[in-house]
């Protein structure tokens, strides 16, 4: 599933295509510039509906508002993507980086399952989006059937009265953007949820690898310790930290490439759930239109999750290095030893914490986002009633 997710954003023209056919590459290229033309027209047909409605005093469709912020974040990160290459390419030669992998039956076992976890979100995200697709076809449609004079929420150069010219113009709006747009854009998220959680599985893998470091060190002599009966043990506790560094390298490559496309996209985000609950608030609750802003509203608060879980994941793991060094057999090694220790725990107490700006990508940012939106839709519901 992660070899799914890059072969959909290079697709989507999201990600470079690396090819040796030099033809191939800048046929891609091309495509990428269309790309970026169909969301620039896109975006633009929101903005001038939304701008039509605001000169005539019409109410503002809810569906206007939230899926021009959302092309707007997608244009966004879009961008970020475009003029931080280098960086997206140092994530990828760090997570190919032969450091990183697997040295025993254990480091298999966390790798696997933290791939078994990515597949696991991104398959959730895909779903949830073609469940979206297919509540927004139905609402639009269904609008029309209850209501004549209804039209798509988006500007188009041409009358959308007759059904024909509705159903194109409706096509145009859910399923073209979203087989084309959408799932790229979704494709960004899982792949920083990835990279956040290939750091959380190697320092998985270290913390282990701390905590066993001095089990097989040979019998212990009455006036000995084990790194003088065993001298690779210097060489495996350089290499672990070594192999701290490179994550925290990694997510430091990362926030350097996303940290303002993560950053507008909680913006935009919380602002479009806020819409959703309002909205949510003043409709029946079993009526189609609330169906589809409630998938909606799970589907955003599934990006923000994606975020902060992996995001969470990163410190919590981090948090622990040093414990897990303590809880080895330390005791067995040399002051000469334990004074290296002490030298990297300085540095390990200090967390690797995913952020952006000031704001951290954890747990506890996604409950704050959450109980804003309970918050407001109560009440917002109150006011209502």
């Amino acid at each position: 599933m992660d070899e799914l997710r890059l072969k959909v954003m290079v697709w989507s023209g999201i990600y470079k295509l690396h090819t040796k056919n030099r033809f191939l590459g800048i046929c891609h290229d091309v495509y990428r510039v269309i790309m970026i033309l169909y969301i620039s027209i896109y975006t633009l047909q929101h903005l001038i509906f939304f701008c039509m409605n605001v000169i005539r005093g019409d109410a503002i469709e809810w569906q206007v508002a939230v899926f021009s912020l959302t092309m707007l974040n997608m244009v966004i990160k879009v961008i970020t993507i475009y003029t931080h290459t280098e960086n997206i390419d140092e994530i990828h030669d760090l997570i190919k980086d032969p450091m990183f992998a697997a040295t025993c039956k254990e480091d298999k076992d966390v790798i696997k399952k933290n791939e078994y976890h990515i597949g696991l979100f991104i398959r959730i995200t895909y779903v949830g989006l073609l469940v979206c697709m297919i509540l927004w076809v139905a609402s639009i449609i269904f609008n029309r059937v209850v209501d004549d004079t209804a039209i798509p929420p988006s500007y188009f150069p041409f009358a959308t009265n007759p059904w024909p010219q509705y159903i194109f113009a409706t096509f145009m709006e859910t399923v073209g953007s979203i087989l084309w747009v959408g799932f790229g854009h979704f494709s960004i998220d899982c792949s920083v949820g990835s990279y956040y959680g290939r750091a959380a599985a190697q320092l998985r893998i270290i913390r282990y690898h701390l905590e066993h470091l001095f089990d097989n060190g040979g019998a212990q002599g009455r006036f000995q310790y084990k790194d003088v009966l065993d001298k690779s043990l210097d060489e495996k506790f350089v290499y672990y930290v070594r192999r701290y560094q490179n994550v925290d390298r990694l997510i430091g490559s990362v926030s350097d490439a996303f940290n303002w496309g993560i950053a507008f996209h909680f913006a935009t985000v919380t602002t479009c759930i806020s819409l959703c609950v309002y909205r949510m608030s003043s409709k029946d609750f079993f009526s189609l239109d609330v169906f589809f802003m409630f998938a909606t509203f799970c589907l955003y608060q599934m990006q923000n999750y994606m975020y902060c879980y992996c995001g969470d994941l990163v410190k919590n793991e981090s948090d622990q290095v040093c414990t897990s060094m303590y809880f080895s057999d330390w005791l067995a090694v040399s002051p000469r030893f334990r004074r290296k220790i002490l030298i990297a725990m300085t540095r390990w107490a200090r967390p690797i914490e995913p952020r952006v700006t000031i704001v951290p990508i954890s747990l506890t940012t996604f409950a704050s986002i959450l109980r804003f939106s309970y918050t407001l839709y109560t009440m917002m519901k109150t006011r209502t009633m």
